[in-house]
C-alpha cells in the first residue's frame, strides 16, 4: 500500500469516527488560505495561519534586527513580518500540535526569495517587507538571495530536512499536505497572465518543480495540478495574479483533499 493509500485509510477513518470538520493550520500564503474560503463554512475550523515566511528564515532568530516602530496600518501584516524576523513557524506549529487534523502547505511565499544579514540571520522578502519603508531600508544592507537559485535550493533543503524531523517528532508529518498549483499561463479571457514582481509564470513554474521534487523524495503529502488544469480570474477578490485562480481550481484541490487524502472535512461551499 503506497503512502497515499496509507494517508487516505488512516485520516479518513479518524475523520468518520471523530468529526466532519476539518481542524486545519495554513503555512503559506493565498492557494491555501483561497482554498479554505470555498470550502463550507462548517467544513474547515482554520486554528492558525503563518504567512510571509519562507522555511529558510523559519526558526532563525532576526528580531534583533528589527525596529520597534514599523508604522504599519494593517496590524495582519505587522504581525507576520515580526513572526517571521522571530522566525516563529516551529513555535506556532508546536502550540497548536495537538489540535491539528491538517497543516496545509503551499510555498507562494518563498518566491521572493530571502535576505541574509551580516550576522547570518535570515528574512523572508515579500511584499510586505519592501513596501514598508523602514524594513525596506533596513534590508538594503542584507544580501538578496533570490527563489531558483542553487544557493537558495540549498538552504531550503537543509531547512526542509530539519523541518520534517520536526513534524515527525510532533506527530504532524502523516498530517501535512503540500499544495502544488503552478502559476497560472493564460486568464479565463484567454490572455497572458502578467509578470508578478518581475517573473513571468512559466520561469516561476520552472523554478519551482526542484522544490516540489524534493518534497516528493522526502515523502510529502501532495495535493497536484497541472498547468493546463489551472487559470487566472480577473475577478479575483485579490487582483488578477497567475496564482489568483479560478474556483474550479481551489474546488480540485478542495476534491483532492477529501477523495485522494481521506480529509473529509473539506466539503465545498453549496451552490
Amino acid at each position: 500500500m503506497g503512502g497515499a493509500e496509507q494517508h487516505r485509510d488512516l485520516w479518513g477513518a479518524v475523520d468518520a469516527s471523530h468529526h466532519q470538520t476539518a481542524r486545519v493550520v495554513v503555512y503559506g500564503s493565498c492557494v491555501a488560505r483561497d482554498t479554505i474560503e470555498f470550502a463550507a463554512a462548517d467544513a474547515v475550523d482554520l486554528r492558525g495561519y503563518v504567512a510571509r515566511q519562507s522555511l529558510i528564515s523559519a526558526g532563525n532568530d532576526a528580531s534583533t534586527h528589527i525596529p520597534a516602530d514599523l508604522d504599519l496600518p494593517s496590524k495582519f501584516q505587522e504581525r507576520m513580518i515580526r513572526a517571521d524576523f522571530a522566525g516563529g513557524l516551529f513555535g506556532r506549529l508546536e502550540s497548536l500540535a495537538g489540535e491539528i487534523d491538517v497543516l496545509l502547505w503551499d510555498l507562494a511565499d518563498e518566491r521572493h526569495g530571502i535576505y541574509r544579514f551580516a550576522d547570518g540571520t535570515i528574512v523572508t522578502r515579500s511584499i510586505d517587507t519592501i513596501r514598508t519603508p523602514v524594513v525596506d531600508e533596513l534590508l538594503s544592507q542584507a544580501e538578496h538571495i533570490e527563489f531558483g537559485t542553487s544557493e537558495h535550493l540549498q538552504l531550503w533543503r537543509k531547512r526542509v530536512d530539519a523541518f520534517d524531523e520536526f513534524l515527525r517528532a510532533h506527530d504532524l508529518f502523516e498530517r501535512t499536505v503540500v499544495l502544488e498549483v503552478p502559476w497560472a499561463l493564460r486568464t479565463t479571457e484567454g490572455k497572458t497572465t502578467p509578470w508578478s514582481m518581475g517573473v513571468r509564470a512559466t520561469d516561476a513554474n520552472k523554478r519551482y518543480r526542484p522544490y516540489y521534487d524534493y518534497l516528493r523524495q522526502r515523502g510529502h503529502h501532495v495535493v497536484e495540478l497541472r498547468e493546463a488544469d489551472v487559470l487566472a480570474d480577473p475577478d479575483h477578490r485579490w487582483g488578477l495574479a497567475p496564482f489568483h485562480y479560478t474556483p474550479d481550481v481551489y474546488q480540485e484541490v478542495l476534491r483532492q483533499l477529501r477523495d485522494e487524502h481521506g480529509y473529509q472535512g473539506f466539503a465545498p461551499k453549496p451552490k
